[in-house]
């Protein structure tokens, strides 16, 4: 660089020696060639050039790179700082003026993106006011990328651009061509920013129509408010309750139930009052929706109880053990039955499921579940009791269930042996076994085998049990986990809040999804009252999947459980 800086002032000084003795035009050009190719503030200047104006650019931005390269890809690093001070502005406002080709521009907002400094924010707030699909989408991209990265920097952004980004998103069609290369980006923009001032416009998008016959708006609409829920959902707008209350009742928008639910756990003392309301049909506006055209088998019943369930509240509890008793069809029973393990364990939730299975038809398939046995989907569920009495009834429905045809025998009979075998305890691991032998597939016998090696190892001894999970875990290999599941489902029968803490500590190396299910759950029903700190460390773990890129099928359970815990905090 110095020897540089030297040949370039030689250069400069015989150029100003020899311009007096040549004059004219060759003189010009001698002293142009005094500017210091290596000062960033000569190509800041050529950016007035049109003609020099795109290579100034790519010079300007190779400067950028050489110095967050040295500084290792800290842009708040001081020589980082010092450059962007410099070149920030002028290169704003070439954007802003345009008259650029159509590779510069995208060129020059991706390199303004890049920069992650607000002192871009002009340039990104008129690629995204100027959004127009299929014309700009790259522009657009960079910066959003550039928004999120700011915001999750948090750094404060400019009024203009936060306005600008919601008008995107508006803008935006899912549908369209546009819509599969931005969607994502918008979506994770506007969550990392979720600005207060957007609640009225979420509510207000949440509340509009969706019509399933038009697969194009059906779309649209999704994603508006598919998003516009989840933006809800971190503000937590009052308001925002009773229409979200209403996409979990309306037949239109099932797909958006979920995101609903999740919303309204975030809410969940304001929204329990709400929900009851949608139980009982006493608000007219929902009740407008609970008719027996949208519902025929009132299942708008089991949908909000499935709600409430999550919320885990005593008021919640009540009211839909009320409505589970009253059930008069398979259907609410069946979807009811498998929700209420949510609640608090208490006595009473276990003998209002074991009532709602007798009065179940073996016989019923339950459409609400794709087709499900109603008694197999509720013998599958009734291991989340964590109850080991329920052993010994689960194996005289094995037996009852012989008494059917063979496939509706199979529908009970192999998910009350997989239950079984779960809740089995080191007294009930033969009668467990027997069953199996008898009646089991080559699955179940698989199943029992590894979870007896749990039991014959540990026993009763619950720092046995956690000290079996450290061990490597078979991942996505058919029921090579069952060890893992077993002991999982061991430490929470016999454990308490410790265990608990126990089994957080170790979620996060868990990576098998069953194995880390199975620990979820656990921790869900070692936690009665809830704990805040405990859905704390959930969420780290989801964190830190996502900061890391991976992906695991057991976290949105996670993230379920941890709202769950905090509402029962409450």
């Amino acid at each position: 660089m110095i020897a540089a800086r030297k040949v370039a002032w030689t250069l400069c000084t015989l150029a100003h020696l020899a311009a007096p003795a040549v004059g004219g035009a060759v003189a010009t050009t001698m002293l142009v060639a005094c500017a210091d190719e290596t000062d960033p503030q000569t190509w800041v200047k050529r950016l007035d050039d049109p003609k020099q104006r795109t290579a100034a650019i790519k010079r300007l931005r190779q400067f950028f790179d050489d110095e967050l390269a040295k500084a290792n890809k800290d842009r708040d690093n001081a020589n980082v700082q010092a450059l962007l001070a410099k070149i920030a502005d002028p290169l704003t406002k070439t954007y802003l003026a345009g008259g650029l080709t159509d590779q510069t521009r995208k060129d020059l907002i991706k390199f303004l993106a890049d920069m992650r400094d607000p002192r871009a924010s002009a340039a990104l707030t008129k690629a995204l006011t100027d959004f127009d699909p299929g014309k700009n989408d790259d522009d657009v991209k960079a910066s959003l990328l550039a928004i999120k990265a700011m915001a999750q920097g948090g750094k404060k952004l400019d009024p203009s651009l936060v306005q600008a980004l919601w008008t995107a998103f508006a803008k935006l069609r899912a549908s369209s061509k546009s819509g599969p290369y931005l969607a994502r980006d918008i979506q994770d923009a506007v969550l990392a920013v979720r600005d207060p001032s957007w609640a009225v416009a979420a509510v207000q998008k949440i509340g509009e129509p969706v019509d399933p016959k038009n697969e194009s708006s059906s779309k649209d609409q999704f994603y508006w408010q598919f998003v516009s829920i989840q933006l809800i959902g971190q503000l937590k707008p009052k308001e925002a309750i009773k229409p979200l209350v209403t996409i979990v009742v309306a037949p239109t928008k099932e797909a958006l139930r979920p995101p609903a639910k999740a919303a309204l756990l975030r809410m969940a003392v304001d929204a329990e009052p709400v929900l009851l309301r949608a139980l009982d049909g006493s608000d007219p506006d929902f009740a407008k929706l609970e008719t027996k055209e949208n519902y025929p088998d009132k299942s708008y019943i089991a949908i909000v109880s499935d709600a409430l369930a999550a919320i885990g509240r005593p008021a919640g509890r009540n009211a839909v053990l009320a409505a589970l008793e009253k059930a008069d069809n398979d259907t609410n029973r069946t979807v009811i039955g498998q929700a209420i393990y949510w609640f608090p364990r208490d006595p009473k939730v276990v003998e209002a499921f074991t009532s709602a299975y007798n009065k179940t038809s073996a016989e019923s398939a339950v459409g609400l579940l794709g087709g499900v046995s109603a008694r197999g989907a509720l013998a599958r569920v009734s291991a989340n009791f964590f109850d080991p009495k329920l052993t010994d009834w689960l194996l005289k429905e094995v037996v009852a269930a012989g008494k059917l045809e063979k496939e509706l025998a199979e529908a009970i009979r192999l998910p009350a042996l997989e239950s079984a075998i779960r809740l089995m305890t080191p007294d009930q691991v033969k009668a467990v076994g027997e069953a199996v032998a008898k009646d089991g597939t080559d699955r179940e016998k698989g199943m029992f085998k590894l979870a007896k090696e749990a039991v014959d190892k540990c026993v009763l001894d619950v720092p046995c049990y956690l000290k079996l999970l450290d061990e490597p875990i078979p991942s996505n290999v058919g029921t090579a986990n069952m060890k893992f599941v077993k002991a999982a489902w061991m430490a929470a029968i016999r454990g308490d809040d410790a265990t608990r803490d126990e089994l957080v500590k170790r979620l996060d190396k868990i990576r098998d999804p069953g194995t880390r299910l199975a620990v979820t759950e656990a921790i869900l029903y070692l936690s009665p009252k809830g704990s805040a700190s405990t859905a704390d460390a959930l969420e780290k773990v989801i964190k830190g999947d996502e900061d890391a890129g991976n992906t695991n099928q057991a976290n949105a359970s996670i993230s379920t459980v941890a709202l769950s815990l905090r509402s029962r905090a409450l």
